[in-house]
């Protein structure tokens, strides 16, 4: 008998977990009135957190089944299209002020009076912004809230070699006049005043180095090659960014080449009188696209520098089309 209790007691809590008993879910339809005009749990979100375009959201009223249940994405320009009352600005609002502004809306045109509006955010958009230029993934990025340009870089792949870092601007969304970033300040001297802070929308732009803000330093020095001109730099210090002169290089004889390949304007500095007898008139300033040589003996040889114009010239060509 005792057995037989036990399984009837067993049975009927089983039936009950079976019954209609249980409370259905947010958003679900059990069927009866009191389920269908039952508010959806709140989202778990911070109470402060303000909308911000694209973030998609769900809107709820009480008792009244036709207005609920309405999945709304905020539009670009921070509005949110209602049912029966319109639009109404959406973005920079909490949910209980878009809640309370909508409850408002609805009595105003006379469609529920003291209407309860509940407001659930279903997803957070996640701000973009765009990284262009001579980065190594170039485009769009996503980003959180207090990330900076530092940041944004890095999520591109962080800049290729030939970037202009002195050049690059940033352009807020809706502006056409972009700000100036001195990123060799940011990241070479940590300069965090250039680090500004991301907005949705943003585009950084590292321009890659050009012709225009090169210079090239050839013959016999430790590390020939082309290297970016800064403001007022000269002969003496493009040959310290290429490592210096070699064992076999004379400074005597340095030559700045100038102008067209065509004709060129040779500029004659003797950097030993610099070096040695403090004479500044022959560290000259350089200006884009000239070439610095440091030849082997005392008197430059024209045609080794015609050669090495040659190579200048086969380089611009090669890089202004891309082929390397």
């Amino acid at each position: 008998m005792k057995r037989l209790i036990v399984a009837l007691l067993v049975g009927v809590c089983a039936a009950a977990s079976l019954s209609g008993l249980a409370v259905p879910a947010a958003g679900q339809d059990s069927g009866s009135s009191s389920s269908s005009s039952a508010l959806p749990a709140a989202s778990a979100v911070d109470e402060n957190y303000r909308l911000t375009e694209e973030d998609v959201i769900q809107l709820d009223v009480w008792n009244e089944p036709q207005l609920s249940k309405q999945q709304l994405q905020i539009t670009p320009d921070g509005k949110a299209n209602i049912a029966f009352i319109g639009e109404v600005q959406a973005a920079g609002l909490t949910q209980k002020e878009l809640a309370d502004l909508v409850s408002k809306k609805l009595e105003e045109a006379g469609i529920v009076a003291n209407a309860r509006v509940q407001i659930t955010l279903l997803s957070i958009h996640k701000p973009r912004c765009r990284v262009l230029g001579a980065v190594n993934r170039p485009g769009e990025v996503t980003f959180k809230e207090g990330d900076t340009i530092m940041d944004a870089i890095a999520q591109a792949g962080s800049y290729q070699e030939n970037a202009w870092l002195e050049k690059a601007t940033l352009t807020r969304k809706g502006s056409d006049k972009p700000i100036p970033i001195d990123l060799r300040k940011l990241f070479n001297y940590g300069d965090l005043s250039q680090n500004l802070e991301l907005k949705n929308g943003d585009t950084i732009f590292i321009p890659p180095a050009i012709y225009s803000s090169q210079i090239y330093v050839l013959g016999f020095v430790a590390r020939p090659g082309i290297y970016p001109l800064k403001e007022k730099t000269t002969a003496l210090a493009a040959i310290t960014l290429a490592g210096g002169p070699t064992d076999r290089g004379r400074l005597t004889g340095t030559v700045v080449i100038r102008g067209a390949p065509g004709n060129p304007q040779r500029v004659k500095c003797d950097l030993a009188k610099l070096i040695n007898e403090g004479d500044l008139s022959q560290d000259v300033v350089l200006e884009p696209g000239d070439v610095v040589i440091v030849p082997e003996t005392k008197r430059p040889r024209w045609d080794v520098i015609s050669q090495l114009l040659n190579t200048v010239v086969n380089i611009g060509y090669l890089r202004r089309y891309g082929i390397f």
